[in-house]
């Protein structure tokens, strides 16, 4: 399939332009997956817009470490932490691309560190909240059923969204099908084209079970997408204005496929499993992420052993 990412137009007077196309097609020919390149690509767009804005060089071997920070701390003066960190990493494999092909001596951000992220933890879904959206997707009717499968293959695995879109169902292709129910599990395509598998607990496996039922009577039932509409194979914004619907039935403002991740790690480290086992099953590759909810399930465990030795209660 050829890949659809469209490459951004720069618009500068110096050779970022030039080479910013070039590093689309290396993306292209690393097979990256299509969001990974997109978010490479779009926060190159920004610079080169900042750097135009500002007045600073838009040649590669003139940009410094000081015209980058300049734009990432624009960046965090507009965006959240969190989403000024991304900018900081959607830049650093650009500039060491340049050194690898030869057009500077050295990255600008080679002596940079990436912005510190508060150390407030990421927002969860409560028991009551999910409780909520649950009863909320409650019903016989087709929708229903596929809606409260996909809440529980959130909840059950972490995986994420475009992962959870992209599941197939051709169990008829043992090669091509990614949901083995009686084993418990699925097979999922993570970031750079990782293939991993999660567990399916015995309550998603039983509501992909009733929605498989009457999937198999739906019009496009001959697609091997598992996830089907009306109109047949579901995407990903399809998916999420599913979830925020459903989410504002159970009262639940503003709900969206990663507040299950966040929730996913969570439970899961409060429940004892080890960061090594969460983060193979739930696909990160580095503990900066995880190490928020380590944090904030540290602080869970702490409370609850308190509760118990009530502290101060002796006198």
């Amino acid at each position: 399939m050829v890949n659809s990412v469209s490459t951004p137009r720069i618009v500068t007077d110096g050779d970022l332009a030039a080479n910013a196309a070039s590093y689309a097609r290396h993306l292209r020919a690393a097979n990256l997956t299509p969001a990974t390149q997109r978010a490479y690509l779009d926060g190159l767009t920004l610079l080169a817009r900042f750097l135009t804005d500002a007045g600073m060089p838009t040649d590669v071997a003139a940009i410094t470490r000081e015209h980058v920070e300049a734009f990432i701390t624009d960046q965090l003066a507009r965006l959240a932490p969190a989403s000024a960190a991304n900018r900081y990493s959607s830049l650093r494999p650009f500039f060491n691309w340049l050194v690898e092909e030869g057009e500077i001596k050295a990255s600008p951000m080679a002596r940079m560190r990436k912005p510190k992220l508060p150390e407030h933890a990421p927002p969860i879904l409560t028991d009551a909240e999910l409780g909520a959206i649950l009863r909320a997707c409650e019903g016989p009717s087709f929708d229903d059923r596929r809606d409260a499968a996909m809440v529980r293959v959130f909840l059950s695995t972490g995986a994420r969204l475009s992962e959870v879109t992209n599941l197939r169902w051709t169990p008829e292709v043992p090669e091509t099908n990614d949901v083995d129910l009686d084993a418990g599990i699925m097979r999922v395509m993570g970031k750079g084209r990782r293939e991993r598998i999660a567990f399916l607990s015995p309550k998603a496996v039983k509501a992909v079970d009733r929605y498989l039922r009457l999937r198999a009577r739906h019009h496009s039932a001959a697609l091997p997408h598992l996830w089907l509409g009306q109109k047949g194979r579901m995407t990903t914004s399809g998916i999420t204005q599913i979830l925020r619907r459903r989410g504002r039935a159970a009262g639940v403002d503003r709900l969206h496929p990663h507040l299950f991740r966040h929730t996913y790690a969570h439970e899961a480290l409060s429940a004892g499993m080890q960061e090594g086992e969460v983060m193979a099953l739930a696909g990160w590759r580095s503990r900066e992420m995880l190490s928020r909810y380590a944090k904030s399930a540290e602080r869970e465990r702490a409370i609850a052993a308190a509760r118990r030795v009530n502290v101060g209660d002796r006198l």
